[in-house]
């Protein structure tokens, strides 16, 4: 029974490869059906590798004529572009029968059935201390350093097959320490790469007395680690359909895993990169950079949200349910992060990107990717910055700000100065013939508020001007200070007497030059006029 195990064993694997070959994909249209049409190019010419570590020790011997034979007829059935991997070990993956790893091909295969009729110890070898015991250790590292050599294949199908009996003469069930789990880990870490996809099988041939299961859970824990599945099977005693229900199960399982293997790295392929940046108004600007694929032809931006509840983001309308096919570079303002409340308020949340890669194959993808990272794991970014939030952009609030401040201070300075300019001025008195008629009048400086009435007397008046039947007064005219460029100013007003010659009744005084003012006592032509001309003083 355990001959015809092993004989169903490789049958079952040769049928594998060369149903895969001829395109029967009957187990993959029922489960991904989509996707195997779409792929059914790239899974005929996705080769596996198959790696046999095959126990040569001598309590072994026993099953040569069970393993070679079964190990022949499988070689024998491989197709082209596949690769083989047999590997003899006992006390170490032994030094002066190396195995045998190649492409297949007709040389190739004639080479290894050569091989493998020398695979077990004949003769006077049987006495080699070397096959006294089994070293599922060393294999494993032969078995590892095969994978890493041949990383280029989709799939890896490795097979332990051994009675997996450490030391026979005294039973012992060794276990791996500590220095080789980590050095079988550093070796698995450069042999077992994300895009391909690998499965163990440890198959135990019974041996009367032995500690079931040796090192299989150190095993199992190590290639778990590494994403890697493994199941252990020993040689059934039961019926024979038992035994092909169990092949054709792990035939579908491959043929499952060679289309996983191409999803995987198709997943990959154009990964989407996303680089946001979000200024101090909490206006997002996004580049996006990502290219179709046969898997995703076609991208979808949908929506933008914050995580915290305290924010929420106002979308730009012009980029919901935006899409593109083929290729896409763009910058993209996305909306604005808002707070419910004006002011500044810290943010540090995600950012999520409802970016969506539509197909109608999507629970397909989910099914062979089994929970790995999908092309959509880059769609959130980590916001750490001050969000201002009001009616207006901070650039705006804090321009208006300033400016409020800089006319504070005017109005501030414009109150001030109305409240230090005081009046202070020379006064000359002409007659009607331009002669000036007694010395320069010298007006004392007055006080900011303080009226001044110049010519005819009254008890009101404060400067008498002898033969003056008019009179004008001087007042200080204050500058509105809300209108901060606006300067105090001294005005003369008429106040008694008449205009001569059409002259104004009011006007500005000056600074710069002598103002003129002309007025007469009577409205007849003969009446005295006098002519006045004031000179502010500083």
């Amino acid at each position: 029974m355990k001959k015809h195990f092993l004989l169903f064993l490789f049958a079952w694997m040769a049928a594998t490869v060369m149903v895969a070959q001829d395109g029967s994909l009957a187990y993959l249209n029922k489960q991904c059906p989509q996707l195997t049409q779409l792929y059914r190019e790239e899974l005929k010419n996705c080769h596996a590798h198959y790696i046999f570590a095959v126990d040569v020790s001598l309590s072994m011997c026993k099953y040569e004529e069970t393993v070679r034979p079964a190990l022949d007829a499988f070689v024998k059935a491989l197709p082209m572009g596949d690769r083989m991997t047999i590997i003899p070990f006992a006390h170490d993956a032994i030094s002066n029968k190396m195995g045998y790893d190649a492409t297949i091909d007709a040389q190739t295969k004639n080479s290894m059935v050569q091989m493998l009729s020398t695979l077990y110890p004949q003769g006077a070898d049987r006495r080699d201390r070397q096959y006294y015991d089994t070293d599922i250790y060393k294999a494993q590292q032969a078995v590892a350093k095969s994978v890493q050599m041949n990383q280029q294949y989709d799939v890896n199908i490795i097979v332990f097959i051994s009675d997996l009996l450490h030391c026979p003469e005294n039973n012992i069930d060794r276990q791996f320490n500590g220095t080789e789990m980590g050095d079988m880990h550093t070796l698995m870490k450069s042999a077992y790469n994300a895009n391909s996809e690998s499965m163990v099988f440890t198959l135990e041939l019974p041996q009367s007395g032995s500690p079931a299961g040796y090192v299989y859970p150190q095993l199992q824990e190590l290639y778990n680690d590494w994403g890697v599945k493994v199941e252990q099977q020993r040689v059934p005693n039961n019926s024979e359909a038992l035994i092909r229900q169990w092949f054709d199960q792990q035939k579908d399982r491959i043929m499952f895993m060679k289309l996983q293997s191409i999803i995987i790295r198709e997943n990959k392929a154009n990964p989407i990169v996303v680089k946001t940046e979000a200024n101090i108004d909490g206006k997002v600007k996004a580049h996006i950079d990502w290219k179709a694929t046969k898997l995703y032809p076609k991208i979808t931006l949908d929506s933008t949200y914050i995580s915290n509840s305290d924010f929420y983001f106002k979308a730009n309308p012009d980029y919901i349910h935006y899409s593109e096919a083929g290729e896409m570079h763009a910058d993209i303002e996305l909306g604005q992060i808002k707070h419910k409340d004006f002011g500044f308020h810290p943010l540090a949340d995600t950012l999520h990107f409802d970016v969506k890669l539509p197909v109608d194959y999507q629970n397909e993808i989910d099914k062979l990717l089994e929970g790995r990272p999908g092309a959509l794991a880059n769609s959130s970014v980590y916001v750490e910055r001050s969000i201002f939030t009001f009616v207006l952009p901070f650039w705006l609030t804090v321009t208006l700000a300033i400016l409020l401040i800089l006319y504070i201070i005017g109005v501030i300075k414009a109150i001030g100065r109305n409240s230090k300019l005081c009046l202070k001025a020379n006064i000359t008195l002409y007659d009607a013939e331009g002669n000036q008629l007694d010395d320069v009048r010298r007006l004392p400086k007055q006080s900011s508020g303080a009226v001044v009435l110049f010519g005819a007397g009254g008890s009101a008046s404060q400067t008498r001007v002898d033969d003056a039947e008019w009179q004008f007064e001087i007042r200080k005219k204050n500058g509105n200070p809300l209108l901060v460029f606006q300067k105090p100013k001294f005005v003369w007003t008429k106040k008694r007497g008449y205009c001569a010659a059409g002259k104004a009744q009011s006007g500005v005084l000056s600074y710069d030059s002598p103002t003129s003012i002309r007025l007469k006592c009577g409205t007849g032509v003969s009446d005295i006029t006098h002519g006045i001309k004031v000179q502010l003083t500083k």
